[in-house]
């Protein structure tokens, strides 16, 4: 838990019970007795949605820690999915992705992913190289 005055543009909140990312953060006046709040825009992760939330600085919010991982494309399973396999566990998982993004992935790119609550998303693709298809 951090307090609202701590967090950060770039911090991840659990926002109505979906991860979100700080993208922009101001302190405000409210009332006609001057009290200061602060006014935080967060993006979901899933949704893409934003919202404004005007919050007292001491108010508490529930902070997450986002990793990076590394995984290589095993599989492509029509229409939009992406089986990947986690470079360190060698773990396998599916990512739901967009036509684009699928239509750009083969067998062996190497990707980084995110997975929260039991979700893959996949933040970057890169192309496997000549050598690894091999």
């Amino acid at each position: 838990m951090i307090k609202v005055a701590d967090a950060r543009i770039g911090t991840c909140i659990m926002n109505r019970g979906e991860p979100s990312k700080v993208t922009q953060k101001e302190r405000v006046t409210v009332g006609t007795h001057m009290h200061s709040k602060t006014r935080l825009v967060v993006q979901g992760i899933f949704s893409g949605r934003s919202e404004v939330l005007t919050l007292s600085h001491h108010e508490n919010l529930e902070d997450i820690e986002i990793t990076n991982k590394k995984g290589q494309v095993v599989a492509k399973i029509p229409p939009n999915q992406i089986q990947i396999m986690d470079l360190v566990s060698y773990e396998t998982l599916a990512a739901t992705v967009e036509k684009e993004m699928f239509d750009k992935a083969s067998e062996g790119s190497i990707v980084t992913f995110i997975e929260l609550q039991g979700k893959v998303i996949i933040i970057e693709m890169r192309e496997a190289r000549e050598e690894e298809q091999k």
